[in-house]
């Protein structure tokens, strides 16, 4: 197996395409419908002054497809593909969108302005109802020519400051007050109208307007806005129920002009990729070598095109698309690769190890036959009627989970349900007894085991990866190359021998050997490198007491994180504890009930456990994926394969 395969990102070839400028659009289009082309913008990889130039032009589906858009939200109808019949035009789709927009024209404006007069009416009967205390008509008030009058409300707070004014020229009566406001209305006459205004503003009064449409008094023009309110909603429903006549009637001829209009604006849209010169085109892009063969099939009908497929470094200038390949088991965690950032083309996929790593260390922390049990059926349903990778990877963690619960003897919290099990395969017990003493101790050890070994292999990674770009400073002094992985293990396995076996190996040699030389070279990698590169300039750009200091410290964070990350693992264990002692608490507080009520305190208990610890968990575990192993080898810095498509989700 090469290593592209167990990088598990997919080999690409470069392909060149040209031709005349009068089959641009069949080309395009058989792009688009090959679904593995990934463009690239031609123009800025050609020689500047080869004549090419970009092709410009508006997109002349973009008007059409806007109509439509709006048609569909006046008659809320969905818009989906749909099957096309043989040569049905981009031309007879725009028509089709005319024809039913104008069907629905009326009924869309009738509809708006309907909303508009309800909605304006409702407003209009929240503020009249405060004002029900006054027995003159509306209009007989504000026919007053020497009198003016202000309608609003007053904050309860600004109220009492009212009676400072004792000269005042105004008159302000209340209707109607809650906790907040005062409704009422104040006079003042015609020529003071501006300076009492000003008073009541400082006061924070908002001025309610009467609709010119309301004539009565308050009860009356209640009355009658209460009666035109609901006879426009009965008019509006009835507009609503002739829309949705449209929608089921027109919605096949819709959606059919939806699949052409769509499909037309992607493929003008893959114009800006292309560069012209004269009558010719001229495009590239990516094609991953698998799918070579039918690309090539897809573009042969074309006789005047031509396309040349390429290795990926023919053009230095352009960097390949990563398409991530992997197995049925990881491929799901892929997500969470990709939450980090896309691998690069040529770097390392880790998929495979957050697959295994991932499973692994949230069994081990979340060990329940039953719970895992629970977890990994709501995965299968996730993943087979909702198509969700998360549901997969559900699936896959609620076995692990069974599995290290099965070791544990955990089942919903009942730690010896299992125990004839065990007794009949052999065991004098269970293998694992969380709470037991001795077995905290060795869980905790563990933790740390399974955290040297996940650093251990991200290390090895960044070597092989500092192996393969030729850097010498990335793979052999480095932190996390191997000088540091020489530090890191000879602290690790001196500590297990002196701690476990009383075995003391640190002797001189040992020291030196395994300890102070790494380090050295962790503190000099700099100048080291670039000797071991042939570089005769090793001296420090900032200067020799500057690269002293800076490294100085550097080497005592690379220290302390060692460390660090690797305690970061002692929550494994404190986990599987943690796990265990809350449904030792939800077993008390079962019994503590008697007949149904321990049932129902031991389900519910359970499901708290379920969704509370399983999130935290699930949240703890990526963590460390991301902070104590991505971080010592991937950079995530590479562009994802995207090909051209056809988008057939509306797009406002």
């Amino acid at each position: 197996m090469g290593c592209d395969s167990i990088m598990s990102i997919e080999k690409m070839h470069l392909v060149n395409i040209v031709g005349n400028l009068g089959d641009l659009d069949e080309t395009l289009l058989r792009c688009v419908q090959s679904e593995v082309f990934a463009p690239e913008m031609a123009i800025n990889t050609l020689d500047k002054s080869s004549g090419f130039s970009p092709l410009t032009g508006e997109n002349p589906y973009t008007p059409h497809l806007k109509k439509l858009y709006d048609l569909a939200e006046d008659i809320h109808a969905q818009l989906g593909k749909a099957d096309v019949p043989e040569g049905y035009t981009w031309e007879q789709a725009a028509a089709e969108v005319d024809r039913v927009r104008e069907k629905a024209a009326a009924l869309s404006a009738d509809k708006r302005a309907k909303k508009e007069r309800i909605s304006h009416m409702e407003q209009a009967l929240v503020q009249i109802r405060h004002l029900n205390g006054l027995e003159v008509p509306f209009d007989d008030i504000f026919a007053m020519n020497y009198v003016k009058v202000r309608f609003g409300r007053l904050p309860v707070d600004s109220y009492p400051k009212l009676s400072f004014y004792d000269n005042r020229t105004f008159f302000f009566f209340p209707f109607d007050h809650d906790d907040a406001f005062y409704w009422g209305v104040y006079f003042a006459p015609a020529t003071q109208i501006a300076a009492v205004d000003d008073i009541f503003k400082s006061l924070y009064f908002e001025r309610i307007r009467v609709p010119d449409y309301v004539h009565s008094t308050p009860d009356a023009a209640i009355v009658s806005l209460t009666k035109a309110v609901e006879a426009d909603k009965a008019e509006l429903e009835k507009i609503r129920r002739e829309l949705k006549e449209i929608r089921e009637t027109e919605g096949t001829s819709l959606n059919r002009a939806f699949t052409v209009l769509k499909a037309a604006s992607d493929v003008f849209s893959l114009r800006k990729y292309v560069a012209v010169l004269g009558s010719r085109f001229y495009l590239e892009g990516f094609v991953p070598v698998s799918e070579q063969e039918r690309f090539s099939k897809q573009m042969d009908p074309l006789e005047t095109v031509s396309c040349v497929f390429q290795p990926d470094d023919t053009n230095p200038t352009l960097t390949p698309p990563t398409r991530l390949k992997n197995g049925r088991f990881a491929k799901p965690f892929q997500m969470f690769v990709e939450m980090y950032g896309t691998p690069g083309y040529r770097d390392f996929d880790p998929t495979l190890l957050v697959s295994i790593t991932y499973s692994l260390i949230f069994g081990i922390m979340f060990g329940d036959l039953g719970q895992g049990f629970v977890v990994a059926v709501v995965g299968l349903v996730l993943a087979c009627w909702k198509k969700m990778d998360f549901g997969k990877i559900m699936l896959r963690l609620g076995i692990s989970s069974m599995i290290f619960g099965t070791a544990y003897g955990s089942v919903f919290g009942l730690e010896h349900v299992l125990d004839p099990f065990f007794r009949m395969l052999g065991f004098a017990e269970k293998p694992i007894e969380v709470f037991d003493s001795g077995t905290t101790n060795i869980l905790l050890i563990g933790a740390i085991g399974v955290g040297v070994c996940a650093i251990a292999i991200a290390m090895i990674i960044n070597i092989y990866l500092g192996f393969k770009y030729h850097n010498l400073e990335k793979a052999i002094f480095s932190q996390n190359g191997i000088a540091g992985l020489m530090v890191y293990l000879g602290a690790i396995i001196a500590a297990a021998l002196l701690m476990l076996f009383d075995v003391n190996v640190l002797n001189p040699v040992f020291i030196v050997v395994v300890i102070v030389l790494p380090l050295v070279c962790i503190y000099f990698k700099e100048p080291l490198s670039k000797l071991c590169s042939g570089r005769k300039n090793i001296k420090p750009e900032d200067g020799i007491g500057t690269f002293l200091m800076e490294n100085f410290f550097e080497m005592f964070e690379y220290v302390l994180s060692y460390v660090s990350n690797t305690m970061s693992f002692l929550r494994v264990g404190g986990f599987i504890l943690s796990h265990a002692g809350m449904m030792a608490v939800v077993m008390s507080l079962s019994e503590m009930m008697s007949g149904a009520g321990s049932v129902v305190v031991l389900i519910f208990g359970n499901l708290f456990v379920m969704c509370l610890e399983g999130l935290i968990v699930g949240i703890q575990v990526l963590r460390l994926e991301f902070y104590e192993i991505f971080s010592r080898f991937y950079s995530g810095d590479g562009k994802p394969y995207e090909p051209a498509i056809i988008s057939y989700r509306p797009e406002r």
